[in-house]
């Protein structure tokens, strides 16, 4: 079956965890029963999270625009991140600006470090 979801984008904002300005999402699929889910993250000029921590799930994304620094790596379109459950990560921000495909393998929980 293939389901057509259209240009609709249903966009919100939402606050990552010990990041700020706010981002954009747009939900595209969940997962029924393991909370996984799949959504576009627009990540706007200048956001930044500086906290150290890791998310309680695995977290596979894929930089469509723009550019994004985790850890010290920066992703650029096109290029592809992944970090298992558990993996720390620090310093993470963008300077003008990101569109990102994410996929979370459950609940995002993060878990701040120290």
């Amino acid at each position: 079956m293939i389901e057509w979801i259209g240009r609709d984008l249903r966009w919100r904002p939402f606050t990552i965890p010990q990041s700020n300005p706010p981002v954009s999402l747009a939900p595209l699929h969940a997962g029924q029963g393991t909370g996984s889910f799949l959504v576009l993250v627009r990540f706007p000029a200048g956001w930044t999270r500086s906290a150290a921590g890791h998310y309680s799930c695995d977290e596979e994304f894929v930089i469509l625009e723009g550019e994004l620094a985790v850890s010290g790596t920066v992703f650029r379109a096109g290029d592809r991140g992944w970090f298992p459950a558990g993996r720390e990560r620090r310093d993470s921000g963008t300077g003008a600006g990101a569109l990102a495909l994410a996929w979370f393998s459950g609940p995002a929980d993060w878990v701040a470090s120290g």
